[in-house]
């Protein structure tokens, strides 16, 4: 079991301007000590234990082995540790300690491999920096995992192409795709309320997540979170952005409801009826949240049914027209 501990901003020597993560983990003191305590009462048996917020390669030697100290007590019950932390700055001096620490995975935050928009964005790294760091890590041993972003100032759909091109070529353990939420107390929040950042619309902000996911699922790159859930933002800090509690789930019902789409049009096939057999666990994601993918498919003058039949995930079936034709979800990138 997984148990996630905040620790906002330690180690931030700059502050991203989209960042409030008071906000983000409700932890508004950086009573560190008191996180760990309740956390540990929280949970029984064995647990991995994941440092999350904040920059871990910012702390101090003599700081993060007081912070690993806090553990001693538990020490029993602790498989491993992992971290969330920019890319800057690595020592070997922090290398060996996260070693000596039992650290196993490092998720490594890098929004765009897009230089210009991280200094703007105020990440305090490049992208050569993240490439860098991520070759040491994996030299030493490390699981190491990349945290993405969509919907970033300045951000087009070639700097997501991009990412995602990075990302087949490094080949991380695993990703979080994010999209960006505009959050009040934040530089990007004052930038808001003047006018002067207006977030891309949600649609795009969905296109983009999913074009990443489905190149990471076709590569094989595990995907073990999109988007932030409730527990995670306090809702009425969300000033604008792209916050939605089933981001993750509107994802992959976008990835069907366009492949759906492609496969249609890839054959002009204009039959107004359309049946989809697919497994079970699918229909959701044909749906849509809210039906929003059956009202999709009806502006495209498609009336939609479904059946379930023993067919593997993400793939499907299409009959119309009195011919059929079958699919999956990668067909989606047709249409993206």
């Amino acid at each position: 079991m997984l148990v996630p501990i905040f620790l906002p901003h330690l180690g931030c020597h700059e502050r991203c301007i989209y960042c409030n993560q008071t906000h983000i983990t409700h932890l508004r003191e950086n009573n560190v000590q008191e996180a760990i305590r309740k956390a540990m009462t929280d949970h029984e048996g064995q647990i991995e234990i994941g440092l999350f917020g904040g920059n871990i390669f910012g702390v101090d030697a003599g700081q993060l082995k007081r912070l690993f100290s806090y553990f001693d007590e538990y020490e029993h019950r602790i498989s491993n540790f992992r971290i969330s932390t920019k890319p800057v700055p690595l020592t070997a001096e922090v290398i060996e300690m996260l070693k000596t620490n039992r650290v196993t995975v490092v998720e490594l935050g890098i929004p765009t491999f897009n230089d210009a928009i991280l200094s703007s964005v105020n990440r305090g790294h490049t992208v050569q920096d993240l490439i860098s760091t991520y070759e040491a890590l994996v030299s030493e041993g490390f699981r190491v995992a990349f945290q993405f972003m969509v919907g970033l100032p300045g951000e087009a759909m070639e700097d997501i192409r991009e990412t995602v091109q990075n990302m087949v070529r490094l080949k991380p353990d695993y990703i979080r795709i994010y999209p960006l939420v505009v959050l009040g107390n934040t530089t990007l929040g004052e930038m808001y309320k003047e006018g002067a950042f207006t977030p891309i619309p949600f649609d795009a902000a969905l296109d983009r997540a999913t074009f990443i996911y489905l190149h990471a699922l076709r590569n094989n790159i595990k995907v073990v979170k999109m988007g932030l859930t409730d527990n995670e933002v306090m809702k009425e800090n969300v000033l604008a952005g792209h916050y939605h509690p089933a981001f993750g789930y509107m994802v992959k019902s976008r990835a069907f409801c366009l492949a759906v789409l492609a496969r249609l049009r890839a054959v002009r096939m204009k039959g107004a009826n359309v049946a989809v057999y697919l497994n079970e666990r699918d229909i959701p994601h044909l749906v849509g949240n809210k039906r929003g993918n059956i009202a999709r498919f009806e502006q495209e003058g498609l009336s939609v049914t479904w059946e379930k039949r023993e067919i593997e995930r993400n793939n499907f079936a299409v009959w119309c027209d009195g011919r059929s034709m079958t699919g999956n979800i990668f067909d989606a990138l047709e249409l993206l």
